[in-house]
């Protein structure tokens, strides 16, 4: 392990410490080192703990440090390790030790100073050795946690902090989760009217207004175009179906959030859909096949459904109402490479457009039993992902135990302006559901084949796309996909008429790539406000093109074209081709 990570395992422990000291009668849970920092699930009793009491907490911690501490390391027998717990009062930990093996020596660490032992815990460990090995370190927030992430468990409170090796580094940290603070998808959603959420319709359903819908829309056309141009037709399935479906396919175990009702006129039991891959499945099963019409592409935008637990639920990422650009295709064994390589393309080609660099991540299996389908199955389709991974000379990494329940795939990793990672494309290869489904195919001799089952998303699902996209462009969309695109601004009336001339301009701008036959969506303020004001709105509004239109404009037949770091004259009749060549 780095000394970074022990360091910041270490950390849990000295804040363990000082709210021991702080607050003498609390019950602890559990305090790992995570990516950045670190945490502790504290019961605190009756008192409410809130982030203005973290000032006098971290106070505490940095004299602890201050005082020179060694982090030294004991094993005890699962007898005494509970004589432990109980005279402290530590139920949790009591807990944890009755889930040890019987048998097992059970490791702590003592925070010691001097003679004194200021805390102990049980810990696997490891730690840096003494304090002058910890850099730099600040308490960021407080939040609830369930016990062992068991909503019917007892909530902690869970203090969190980030460390680093240097002043540097933290410094540099803090500065960009401020930068992430100002680029907030759910704070830009609702400043520039994207979209809103309402107690009445429910939590994780998000309602989209005119200008995310636009923003929406257009995202969606742009990924599926890939497919369109690649011979993928459209499809459309129900968002119901009886739960046997599901029962069959595998779902009906994997997704227990699923959203279940019981027909009042039939006695059906009924599933709102939370994938859509079974009923693409049976349109495959319709009619008999020919290995002539293979590859068969189907593709289709449709919303899924999954009771996500509430506390979990937070702006467009972690929704109840998920729309997925979706794509599923059934092919021979020989068109694996060709299918695969296309939507390898095609997924590169979308990220570097939007300005993310992308990297891959293999998921593969791991050895639990959430997996449909026999192992051999699994090491042919792993076998075959990682070599078209090799073929594409993408940079991957195998991630184990991140498969789909049927099969592994490729997740596209995409990395934002802010250097965070977000998985959001993926190509996940299928043996296991035609199987299951009993798909076949008629091949060239006459026999039954069964085909080869592959799911694509190159957004996922588009409420979380939709979060990462905001997040990184700052709210600052591209030209082609900007809700509104260009705003006119008239310095006062005088000038309607010239506004007239400009609107037949825009009227005939058509932006074709990377959505054709894309209008040019634009507004006109004209009301009595101050040009000031009128400027600073759209600017507000992140509006990529404001067209501020005078009274001396009119006399050149020119427009002042403000964009969001440079200003520009342009001439009427140049004004379309200038804008085009901004998308």
């Amino acid at each position: 392990m780095e000394k970074i990570e022990k360091a910041r395992h270490t950390l849990s422990h000295v804040l363990a410490a000082a709210v021991k000291e702080l607050y003498p009668e609390v019950k602890f849970g559990i305090g790992p080192a995570i990516e950045d920092g670190f945490y502790y699930d504290i019961d605190f009793g009756k008192t409410k703990l809130s982030e203005a009491d973290l000032p006098k907490i971290e106070k505490k911690m940095r004299g602890i440090i201050n005082r020179g501490f060694e982090m030294k390391r004991r094993e005890e027998s699962r007898k005494n390790a509970l004589k432990w717990a109980a005279d402290g009062s530590q139920t949790y930990k009591t807990e944890l030790i009755e889930d040890l093996p019987a048998d097992e020596k059970i490791s702590f660490y003592d925070l010691v100073v001097g003679s004194d032992v200021l805390f102990s815990d049980l810990c696997k460990g490891p730690h840096v050795a003494k304090s002058s090995e910890i850099g730099a370190f600040k308490l960021t927030k407080v939040a609830g946690a369930y016990w062992r992430g068991d909503e019917k468990r007892e909530m902690l409170t869970r203090i969190y902090g980030v460390a680093f090796n240097t002043e540097a580094e933290l410094e540099e940290y803090m500065a960009r989760q401020e930068e992430a603070k100002k680029r907030d998808h759910r704070k830009l959603g609702k400043e520039l009217d994207l979209f809103c959420f309402s107690d009445l319709v429910g939590s994780g359903l998000p309602l989209f207004a005119p200008r995310g819908t636009i923003l929406r829309d257009l995202l969606n056309d742009f990924s599926q175009g890939y497919r369109l141009r690649c011979g993928y037709r459209k499809v459309c399935i129900p968002h119901i179906a009886t739960v046997d479906l599901y029962k069959k396919s595998g779902h009906y175990d994997k997704f227990p959030e699923m959203f279940k009702f019981i027909s009042d006129e039939s006695g059906d039991e009924l599933a709102i859909k939370p994938v859509s891959c079974p009923h693409h499945s049976q349109i495959f099963a319709s009619v008999p096949r020919s290995y002539k019409e293979l590859p068969m592409k189907y593709l289709e935008t449709t919303m899924v459904y999954r009771d996500e637990r509430k506390g979990e639920l937070g702006g467009l990422s972690r929704v109840r109402a998920i729309t997925q650009d979706d794509s599923h295709i059934f092919c021979t064994d020989d068109q694996v490479a060709e299918v695969f390589g296309e939507l390898i393309e095609a997924a590169k080609d979308l990220y570097a457009r939007i300005d993310m660099k992308l990297r891959l991540r293999l998921s593969f299996r791991d050895d639990g039993d959430g997996y449909i389908g026999d192992k051999k199955m699994w090491q042919k389709a792993e076998t075959a992902i990682q070599s078209m991974a090799d073929k594409f000379e993408m940079d991957y990494f195998v991630g184990e135990g991140e498969a789909a329940m049927y099969g592994p795939k490729m997740d596209f990793m995409a990395v934002d302006a802010l250097g965070r990672e977000w998985q959001l494309a993926t190509v996940q290869l299928d043996y296991a559901l035609p199987e299951r489904f009993e798909l076949e195919y008629t091949d060239k001799d006459g026999s039954k084949k069964r085909p080869i089952m592959i799911h694509c998303a190159l957004v996922g699902s588009i409420e979380r796309f939709m979060s990462v996209f905001i997040e990184h462009t700052a709210g600052w969309f591209p030209l082609w996909c900007a809700p509104e695109q260009v705003r006119i601004v008239t310095v006062n009336d005088s000038v309607s008429d010239y506004v007239g001339e400009i609107r037949k301009v825009l009227d005939g701008v058509v932006l074709d790539e990377p959505v054709r036959n894309n209008a040019l969506r634009y507004e006109i303020d004209d009301s009595d406000e101050s040009l000031g004001k009128k400027i600073r709105k759209a600017v507000d509004m992140k509006i990529p093109a404001i067209l501020v239109v005078g009274p001396k404009d009119a006399t050149a037949g020119t427009v002042n074209v403000r964009l969001r770091d440079s200003e520009e004259t342009v001439k009427l009749n140049k004004l379309a081709e200038y804008l085009k060549s901004l998308s």
